[in-house]
């Protein structure tokens, strides 16, 4: 008789005790170590077997506790598609390329497994956020991917939440005390190698502008990128490089850049986030002093989130984030945890730089 694979032994095992257990809920079935062992099999062939009691709605993992039965008798017909699982995207807004290429990964996860996303503009306000995170927690939504307001604020609702292990995906910030999964561009590390390509192109004199670091985690790991880089690529302290403007007003910009070049008239690039209110801001501050960019003065951005006509004027240095694998990871995290992998995941992505000076442009990138 032809020998049965590992993991079908491990199967037709643990079928056997949850069948003789008459399909009582919350028993704790034997470790992976255990089964491995016993059966002389690998974690993988293990991990298979539990995965497909898992989709047979038999099983539920937790993390750091193991793997229990859910009481359930019905088994998934396994040519049945799984039913349709809402989520929530919950965004300030989709203005940008930034947020539009993550509602992109999000849809074609979504479209590629049986789910169907919810978008929710919070409009900047912190009280719609709350009032989203709330609705999703109450209504038939089966998840949450949250790309929260710039500020440091944890709302009660998203608390909640985690204390109950609602499957939560959050982008773009790191809340410490919420259970959540996190997705991000690896901003320390992006900000350390924009630096290194700076040095690269022998650039000297460099100002970055930050909002305060207080509003978002993402900001601190940015500054500290920077100052990371400036030290390890050009020995100086670099603080005296960084302009914190507390709201990025037209006012503030215009104000701090004015200030600082005619006091470093040797500035020949500025870091600042893609936006083109900021980018506006910049361009009038420097030609009220008669310099242009990019002759006297070059732009390094986060983000391309200029038409083709204003991007082949400028010719800025573009830290491309992974807009879209960001959105398709969340949606990928909130997956696994929506179907018994209650384990979450920090996954940070890597950047690349895009010198427009030199890049032949996309005339149909979008305005």
């Amino acid at each position: 008789m032809e020998q049965l694979r590992p993991y079908k032994q491990v199967f037709n095992f643990l079928i056997e005790i949850i069948e003789q257990s008459a399909f009582a809920p919350d028993l704790k079935l034997p470790s992976e170590r255990m089964l491995a062992t016993k059966f002389n099999a690998s974690r993988r062939s293990v991990r298979l077997a539990f995965d497909k009691l898992i989709d047979e709605n038999l099983v539920i993992r937790i993390h750091g506790k193991g793997y229990f039965t859910t009481g359930k008798k019905e088994k998934k017909d396994k040519n049945s598609p799984k039913s349709v699982k809402k989520i929530y995207f919950i965004v300030p807004a989709l203005k940008t390329v930034f947020a539009q290429d993550i509602l992109n990964g999000i849809t074609d996860f979504c479209d590629e497994h049986t789910m169907d996303v919810s978008v929710k503009l919070s409009k900047n306000s912190i009280e719609k956020e709350s009032q989203y995170v709330n609705s999703a927690y109450l209504s038939d939504a089966k998840g949450i991917i949250l790309f929260p307001l710039d500020n440091e604020l944890v709302n009660t609702e998203l608390l909640k939440l985690s204390a109950n292990r609602f499957p939560v995906a959050v982008i773009d910030r790191y809340f410490q005390n919420v259970n959540s999964s996190f997705i991000s561009t690896d901003n320390f590390n992006a900000m350390v190698e924009a630096v290194k390509f700076l040095k690269t192109k022998k650039h000297k004199n460099i100002l970055y502008l930050t909002s305060p670091t207080s509003l978002a985690t993402t900001v601190g790991e940015r500054l500290n990128g920077f100052l990371a880089g400036i030290q390890k690529y050009y020995a100086i302290d670099g603080k005296e490089s960084v302009i914190t403007l507390q709201d990025f007003s037209y006012e503030q910009i215009f104000n701090g850049v004015t200030s600082y070049v005619k006091n470093n008239p040797l500035t020949e690039v500025i870091i600042c986030p893609g936006v083109r209110s900021i980018t506006d801001a910049i361009i009038s501050a420097l030609s009220s002093m008669n310099l242009s960019i990019p002759k006297d003065i070059k732009l390094m951005v986060f983000d391309n989130d200029f038409s083709y006509t204003e991007v082949n004027l400028i010719k800025p240095y573009v830290i491309e984030q992974d807009s879209y694998q960001i959105g398709y990871r969340s949606a990928a995290a909130l997956y696994n945890q929506i179907y018994g992998d209650l384990r979450t995941v920090n996954i940070r992505l890597p950047t690349k730089i895009v010198d427009y000076s030199k890049k032949r442009l996309n005339k149909k990138r979008p305005l």
